[in-house]
């Protein structure tokens, strides 16, 4: 008899799990690009704890290094999604016409250090003024820098360089052609290397600048929302597994991108680098406020960005998970967290 209980409660406990839920029956693909530099830390791990196959999403991922290349496979098709490109990039092909839609995160904030010698003097945002910052034009390190300098008062103060790599930045802070210069994820342990160091953290100035958003055609997006709730559930499960395994992603990082263990540190355990999801509708159009004011953003009354903004699916993902899951206080946080930054 108790053998005969034994098995009833394993089997509702195991009908329970099956009830909580319930796999697709067919597989969607999606193609999306991805900097080799920094990769997808989401997808990585959703590939290797089976969150993909479980929500029936196939990713094949596309690496493309340059912002511009990226933006075009988009547009023309070759890929159904891009998500390591920044948020500046986007707004400004949006306003210049290009149907993109934003509908989730990657990185809120993203590591990019402002470098200077180690003689030079950095006290303050005032260390700025008459100054030369090298810098690659449209980069979330540009957008983020000139907004926290417009903010002060400071901008006309100062001269920006504008290069075309990042390690051109770093170069031209050696040679002493600029005083400092600001690059995006993964250049830290190269350059101390070249005897630099790190002068300022804009993160620490402008909290939640909004760094990589996830984006597709308009288009794509209205005809594959099905795709994308699937996507997004499989990232947010990966998500919640990373809280506590940051080191296992250094791994994986090392692992898909075939780059040093030291450099993938750098920025995965950085506390100036936060992985998140979550569109965060109010910091992009605070970015886009900005970039309005200091000039990046064409004046065009008919581009509006709520219309390139679309926050239902990821809450419709995340609710989706609440309601399988109900205990879940990983989901429940997020949900607040949706909640704060997306009214």
């Amino acid at each position: 008899m108790k053998k005969f209980c034994g098995l009833v409660i394993a089997l509702v406990v195991v009908m329970s799990a099956c009830a909580a839920f319930a796999k697709p029956d067919d597989v969607i693909k999606i193609k999306l690009a991805a900097q080799a530099t920094s990769g997808q830390v989401f997808q990585y791990l959703a590939e290797e704890r089976g969150y993909l196959k479980d929500e029936g999403i196939d990713v094949q991922m596309v690496y493309i290094n340059n912002g511009t290349d990226a933006f075009s496979a988009l547009s023309s098709g070759q890929v159904d999604v891009i998500s390591t490109y920044g948020t500046g990039g986007p707004l400004i092909q949006i306003v210049n016409g290009q149907p993109f839609t934003i509908f989730g995160g990657y990185m809120i904030i993203g590591e990019t250090p402002v470098y200077g010698l180690p003689e030079t003097e950095y006290k303050g945002l005032e260390s700025f003024k008459g100054k030369k910052i090298a810098i690659m034009r449209g980069g979330t390190p540009d957008i983020v820098l000139k907004g926290i300098l417009y903010d002060a008062g400071l901008l006309d103060q100062v001269t920006f360089v504008e290069l075309k790599k990042n390690t051109d930045v770093l170069q031209a802070i050696m040679k002493k052609e600029v005083d400092f210069g600001s690059t995006s994820t993964g250049f830290q342990v190269q350059a101390r290397q070249w005897g630099l160091e790190v002068k300022m953290w804009p993160d620490e100035v402008w909290k939640l600048h909004s760094c990589c958003r996830m984006l597709s055609k308009t288009s794509w997006l209205e005809n594959n929302n099905e795709a994308l709730y699937r996507l997004i559930r499989a990232y947010l499960r990966a998500e919640e597994d990373m809280q506590d395994e940051m080191p296992h992603i250094v791994d994986l990082i090392v692992e898909k991108l075939d780059i040093a263990k030291e450099t993938a540190e750098s920025f995965v355990l950085s506390p100036h680098m936060i992985y998140d999801t979550d569109p965060y509708k109010n910091s992009v159009f605070k970015m886009w406020d900005k970039m309005s004011k200091f000039g990046y953003l064409p004046k065009d009354p008919s581009i509006k960005l709520e219309d390139h903004m679309n926050t239902a699916i990821y809450l419709k993902a995340l609710e989706s998970l609440i309601k399988d899951y109900p205990d879940n206080a990983f989901y429940k946080a997020k949900l607040e967290q949706f909640n704060k930054n997306n009214i």
